[in-house]
């Protein structure tokens, strides 16, 4: 029976995960059960963010946050704010709202989300011989990536109109004989079971875990789950804990959040150093955004252009113009953001800005002054950018200061899906929740799964 590549991929993952696994038995020794899980773990953070590759072989490394995540976010809100000038057609396709069922970089996100979830779900089958306390840590980050990437996943795939999300996965495929071939999940019971996994995890974490997630990390996740679903209350309570843990500080001036390892406002970040990192010339965030000839490792590719039109958005002295936005010295002569200018340096997944930023959007939302005034919020987002103050706040205001403040980062085409945004386009109205912004169920999937539904537009 042929095989899809998500399943021969994960059957991949697995085998490398059963090389470590520890079956129960009285003779192992506590502590070597615990550096087996530990492996395990540092192979799932890495999945989420790792090297250069998008076919073949090295299917497996680059994507989701080092790479997909973001960047095809930025491309798929492409109008007004940013140009693909690339030449690779997986990315031009995104960009363009013509994406085929063989996409590859859809599909990697696809392949890629599903081989981390995997291996959160085969960390969650090797506690056994772990302590007590152990046991409960490692479950807890295993549920966290396990939520997070379905949620990723969710943003990207679910269809509104006929309430289809993805198929949530929580048992480990680990040999031939475990593969299940399922259906998708209502959005509904996507959600919830995201936001299970993420408050059980949260209530497990202490609040330092070094590079890994930690309790805070988790309740910025569930603030970003909970706005993307409307629920502006828990969302609002979330941020606001994050706020008020006093553990991050929103960063002196913008650049100081970016092309750093030590940002005081990340909340959590992708590890990259010069031995692992997202690619210096094919794939990565820097190889694609850079256009700067002293760019570490390269000079970029400077595949993306910004819009004059995303830039008349900002006033004149604001720094996230005058220092994150530059006209570079690449071969494309691109204007291009300067957040992604290292790669040899953390990748910020999600900052104390956008924590800011929700609570006003929330606290708007419900009249309420939770935690403070979204004036107060708002403006203390704007004071570390050099923006004039406002003297009074609207929602309008808020959304358009996520843009501003969140550009780049692949938070651009979900917020203007769930607010249902409007633009005018080349003289005609461009509704976002049209179905062309939805992606396609790879074509790989659907040729060995055949529980699952494309959605509409691609059928």
């Amino acid at each position: 029976m042929k095989k899809s590549l998500f399943i021969i991929v994960i059957l991949l993952i697995a085998s490398c995960g059963k090389e470590l696994d520890l079956n129960p038995t009285t003779s192992v020794e506590a502590d070597q059960a615990k550096k087996s899980v530990d492996l395990l773990m540092t192979g799932a953070y890495a999945l989420i963010g790792s090297g250069p590759g998008t076919t073949g072989p090295n299917i497996m490394e680059g994507g989701l946050y080092s790479t997909d995540l973001l960047l095809n976010a930025d491309l798929l809100a492409s109008e007004d704010y940013v140009n693909w000038r690339g030449t690779f057609d997986q990315y031009k396709e995104v960009s363009n709202k013509l994406m085929a069922t063989t996409n590859s970089t859809t599909t990697r996100m696809w392949i890629k989300g599903y081989a981390a979830i995997n291996q959160a779900n085969i960390i969650l089958n090797d506690l056994t011989n772990l302590s007590a306390a152990d046991q409960t840590y490692y479950k807890a980050q295993a549920q966290f990536i396990r939520g997070i990437i379905h949620f990723e996943l969710l943003r990207f795939w679910m269809e509104p109109s006929t309430g289809l999300g993805i198929p949530i996965v929580t048992e480990a495929t680990e040999s031939f004989g475990d593969i299940k071939y399922p259906a998708r999940n209502t959005i509904a019971e996507c959600y919830t079971s995201i936001i299970n996994d993420l408050t059980e995890a949260k209530g497990a974490l202490g609040d330092d875990n070094g590079v890994y997630a930690n309790e805070y990390t988790v309740s910025a996740f569930l603030a970003r789950v909970y706005l993307h679903k409307g629920d502006y209350a828990n969302a609002l309570a979330e941020a606001d804990n994050v706020i008020g843990s006093g553990k991050y500080s929103l960063a002196g001036s913008v650049e100081m959040a970016f092309n750093t390892s030590s940002s005081s406002e990340s909340i959590f970040e992708i590890q990259q150093n010069t031995q692992n990192n997202a690619g210096t010339s094919n794939d990565g965030l820097t190889t694609f955004y850079s256009c700067d000839k002293a760019t570490p490792g390269s000079a970029g590719r400077g595949d993306i252009q910004i819009d004059q039109k995303f830039m008349d958005l900002y006033e004149v002295d604001d720094k996230r113009l005058t220092l994150l936005i530059y006209t570079g010295d690449c071969n494309k002569g691109s204007t291009t953001s300067a957040k992604w200018h290292d790669p040899y340096v953390n990748i910020p997944v999600i900052r104390l800005s956008e924590m800011y930023l929700i609570r006003a959007e929330a606290n708007v939302r419900l009249s309420s002054t939770v935690g403070d005034d979204p004036l107060n919020d708002v403006n203390a987002i704007r004071s570390k950018a050099g923006a004039s103050a406002y003297g009074a706040v609207t929602l309008d205001d808020i959304l358009l200061e996520r843009e501003l403040e969140l550009a780049f980062e692949g938070q651009r085409i979900h917020d203007f899906k769930r607010t249902g945004k409007v633009i005018t386009y080349n003289s005609n109205p461009l509704d976002y929740t049209a179905p062309q912004f939805i992606l396609p169920i790879p074509q790989s999937e659907l040729n060995t799964n055949k529980n699952i539904q494309q959605n509409t537009y691609y059928k």
